[in-house]
C-alpha cells in the first residue's frame, strides 16, 4: 500500500466529514457529536449492500438517502429547541448506534465488525489500487465541496447564516426557520453518507470503534483547528491532523501507548486552538 496515498485518501474522506460537521456547527450554529454515528450507518449500509450483491453506486446512494434521513429523524424533535438540547439529542444519537452497531450481531458483525468488503466499481471499472481509490475520493471531495461552495453563495446559504446570527430576526422576516434546518441537516447527513461509503469500500474493514464517540471528537477537532464556517477549514484540519499518526509512527514509542498518544496529542491541540485561536487556521470564530 502506497502510504502518501493511503494518507491523503483517508484526509479527503474526513474532509467530507468535517463538511458534513461545518454545515451544522460552523454555519447554522448547531453543536452536534454524532457525525461519526451517520457517517458509520452510511458505510455499513453500503458494505451490506455491496455484499449482497448490490452495484456501489446503487448501494453508495441507498447509504446516503438513508444517512439523510436518518439525521433529519434523530435532528427534528430538538430543531425547535435551543442549542443544549440539541447537543444531547446529537450525543444519545451517537450513543444510540455505536450500541446498535455492536449489539445487532446478525446485521453489522457486532464487535468484530465487516469483513471483505467488496472493492468500489463503477460501470465496470474497479477502484482496485490507492492511486485509482485516490482519484474516486478526490472526485467525490471536489464534488462535495463544489456543492458546499454553492450551497453558502445561494439564497438559501444567506438563510443560514441569518438563522445563526439571529434566529428570531429570522422569524419575524418571515422565514421558514424550522424547514431550513431540516434542509440543512438533510444535507449533512447526505455528506456524512458519502464519507461513510467511501471508509467502508476504502478500508475493506469497518467496525464500531470506527465510528464511535472519539471519531465523532476527532472530526470537530478536525473543523477546530481548520476553521468553522469556510471550505478551506474543513479540508486543511483533516489534512493536517491525519499527519499526526503519521508522524508519531516516525517516533520510537511502544506500540501499547500509542493510540492513547494520539488521542493526547488532538486533546491539547483542541484546547490550544479553543484558547489562542478558535476560528481555526483559516475560519471564522464560532
Amino acid at each position: 500500500m502506497n502510504y502518501f496515498l493511503s494518507f491523503v485518501i483517508l484526509a479527503e474522506i474526513f474532509s467530507i466529514a468535517a463538511l458534513s460537521t461545518n454545515l451544522l456547527i460552523g454555519v447554522i450554529g448547531i453543536f452536534s457529536v454524532a457525525q461519526a454515528a451517520i457517517m458509520g450507518v452510511g458505510a455499513y449500509a453500503t458494505a451490506l449492500l455491496m455484499m449482497a450483491g448490490v452495484p456501489f453506486p446503487l448501494a453508495a446512494l441507498a447509504a446516503i438517502v438513508m444517512c439523510a434521513a436518518i439525521n433529519v429523524l434523530s435532528s427534528l424533535p430538538s430543531l425547535r429547541l435551543a442549542g443544549d438540547y440539541f447537543i444531547i439529542t446529537s450525543f444519545g444519537t451517537q450513543l444510540v448506534a455505536t450500541a446498535v452497531f455492536i449489539n445487532w450481531q446478525n446485521l453489522t458483525g457486532g464487535a468484530t465488525g465487516l469483513v471483505g468488503i467488496p472493492i468500489a466499481e463503477i460501470g465496470g471499472y474497479a477502484f482496485a489500487s490507492s492511486q485509482q481509490f485516490a482519484a474516486l475520493a478526490t472526485g467525490c471531495l471536489i464534488v462535495i465541496a463544489a456543492s458546499f461552495w454553492l450551497l453558502m453563495r445561494s439564497p438559501y446559504g444567506k438563510l443560514l447564516h441569518a438563522i445563526r446570527l439571529n434566529e428570531v430576526a429570522a422569524v419575524a422576516a418571515g422565514r421558514k426557520v424550522l424547514r431550513a434546518k431540516v434542509g440543512v441537516a438533510a444535507v449533512s447527513g447526505a455528506y456524512a453518507g458519502v464519507a461513510g461509503a467511501l471508509y467502508a469500500t476504502y478500508i475493506s474493514f469497518i467496525d464500531p470503534v470506527s465510528f464511535d464517540i472519539h471519531v465523532s471528537v476527532l472530526v470537530l477537532t478536525m473543523l477546530v483547528v481548520g476553521g468553522a464556517r469556510t471550505l478551506a477549514g474543513s479540508i486543511i484540519g483533516p489534512f493536517l491532523l491525519q499527519a499526526i499518526p503519521q508522524l508519531l509512527a516516525m517516533i520510537d514509542i511502544p506500540s501499547t501507548i500509542v493510540g492513547p498518544v494520539r488521542q493526547l496529542v488532538y486533546g491539547v491541540i483542541l484546547i490550544a486552538f479553543m484558547l489562542w485561536r478558535p476560528q481555526g487556521i483559516a475560519g471564522r470564530k464560532l
